[in-house]
């Protein structure tokens, strides 16, 4: 959103300012038309599932959902969510089961979905995890046996940090690929 002018990032670090720039640079009109494109939330209702970016209770503000605290502003719109609301942002593996009434986070393990609860479920990051942990993280949802797998795997940091650098972006955003930060 930030790279394809949907939101305000005046107010990021000057080092992320700039990275967002950079890759703003980096794009064809016709990418940056189909980016600014995309909708805010798309939803798999066959399945049940609601795919955002961040929280899905103001969608166009990108918020994170870190803590139970957060998720707790979901009831508000409990009704509206699909059995399942996947999201990133945060770049964390995490899981909140909610009711009408409650939210209780889950560990970030395997699971099979409960059919009187709705979960969301924050799916880690591929690219850039953050929780000390550098392995790429994802999850996989079975729609057929409701099962969540919660899965780790090892790629070229080393690669991916020369890119880093090689764009001339700050050498801190290379550096925390090693650490997973």
């Amino acid at each position: 959103a930030a790279v394809a002018g949907r939101m305000d990032y005046s107010y990021y670090y000057e080092a992320a300012r700039h990275a967002l720039d950079t890759h703003a640079q980096m794009l064809s009109p016709e990418n940056m038309e189909w980016l600014r494109g995309l909708p805010y939330k798309v939803t798999l209702d066959d399945i049940g599932v609601h795919l955002c970016h961040g929280s899905p209770v103001r969608l166009e503000e990108f918020e994170y959902i870190f803590a139970p605290e957060q998720a707790r502003e979901c009831l508000q719109i409990f009704d509206e969510l699909g059995h399942i609301t996947l999201i990133g942002h945060s770049h964390l593996c995490k899981v909140f089961a909610l009711t009408p009434t409650t939210v209780e986070e889950l560990p970030p393990i395997d699971f099979v979905l409960e059919s009187d609860r709705k979960y969301i479920v924050s799916v880690g990051s591929v690219g850039q995890p953050r929780d000390y942990d550098n392995r790429a993280s994802f999850v996989i949802y079975d729609s057929e046996t409701r099962a969540f797998e919660f899965k780790r795997v090892e790629y070229d940091i080393e690669t991916a940090a020369d890119k880093v650098l090689r764009a001339r972006l700050e050498r801190n955003f290379a550096h925390r690929l090693f650490i997973g930060v």
